[in-house]
Formats: structure tokens, C-alpha cells, sequence
């Protein structure tokens, strides 16, 4: 496993590169990312990674439902402090998503998460040292909006410490 532009862990086989998908959204004319491929999603995994929560917030509604492993999340401001504020004692990089299944208006995947600790602390109730790393897999459900967008997304977690 070798790692990509934006801290992306690039697995076997690569990735497909095809063009972005990007809708008009009525109103502000603000171009909005449509996840309709395996590329717009590690388009949004990417800037994940890099932590351009502009580009993220291009895939995900403003009034979007995340449900992380530990917390229910609604609204971008919710999910941004969640991201920038809860997760301060690590830095989490998204692997390259696997078994996509598109279906209607869903999305379902499967990735590999990386943790480093950037200072001493918790995940999951267990303690860390500022240098561990710990990696572990997620499934991923996103509901999608007529657009596209991600207006609800699920994130299972099987964290064996």
C-alpha cells in the first residue's frame, strides 16, 4: 500500500481517474461536487485528507446527518467542529474506498482509517501516546440528494484495540 496526493493510502490496483461531476446549485451559482463515481468519492476523501473543508462541504448538504461511530452529527457546523475541534489529539487519514456499491440515491463502502496521534489521548475509551498509530476499517452508508450530495451519512466501525 503505497500513499497518494493528500495522504491517500493507494491500494492495489490503483484508482480510475475520470473527470469530476460537478452541478450548479440554484441561487448562490457556487458549483457543488455530485458524487456519482468512485472518483468523486476519493475526490472527497482527498479533501479529507487534506483538510479542505470547503471542498468536503462541496459533497455534503449544510443540513447533512452524520452519524460517526461514537456521535450523531446534524448540520455542517456540527461536523466541522466535530472534525476540527473533537479530534485534536489525532490526525485521521481516509484510505482509498473499497466494495462501492452505488445504488439508488446511495452509496454504500468500505475504508481503512489511519489515526496518529498528534498529543497524548483517548479513542474508544483507550488511551494513546503522542506518536501511536492505529488503523482500523469502516463501512460507510451515504444517502444522496437529488443533486448528488451527501445528505445523510452512517459510519460503522469495528475497532479491535
Amino acid at each position: 500500500m503505497g500513499t497518494g496526493e493528500g495522504g491517500l493510502h493507494r491500494l492495489a490496483g490503483g484508482t480510475s481517474e475520470t473527470a469530476c461531476s460537478i452541478n450548479e446549485m440554484e441561487g448562490n451559482g457556487m458549483k457543488k461536487q455530485a458524487i456519482e463515481s468512485v472518483a468523486d468519492i476519493e475526490r472527497f476523501f482527498d479533501a479529507f485528507n487534506r483538510r479542505d473543508w470547503e471542498m468536503v462541504f462541496q459533497f455534503v448538504r449544510d443540513d447533512c446527518v452524520w452519524e460517526a461511530s461514537e456521535k450523531r452529527l446534524e448540520g455542517r457546523k456540527n461536523m466541522l467542529d466535530y472534525w476540527t475541534q473533537d479530534h485534536v489529539s489525532f490526525r485521521e487519514t481516509l484510505g482509498m474506498p473499497e466494495k462501492v456499491v452505488f445504488g439508488d440515491r446511495t452509496v454504500y463502502l468500505q475504508v481503512k482509517i489511519r489515526l496518529d496521534f498528534l498529543e497524548d489521548g483517548f479513542f474508544f475509551g483507550k488511551s494513546y501516546r503522542k506518536g501511536e498509530t492505529i488503523d482500523f476499517s469502516c463501512a460507510d452508508f451515504y444517502e444522496l440528494d437529488e443533486d448528488g450530495k451527501i445528505r445523510a451519512g452512517r459510519v460503522f466501525t469495528r475497532f479491535n484495540p
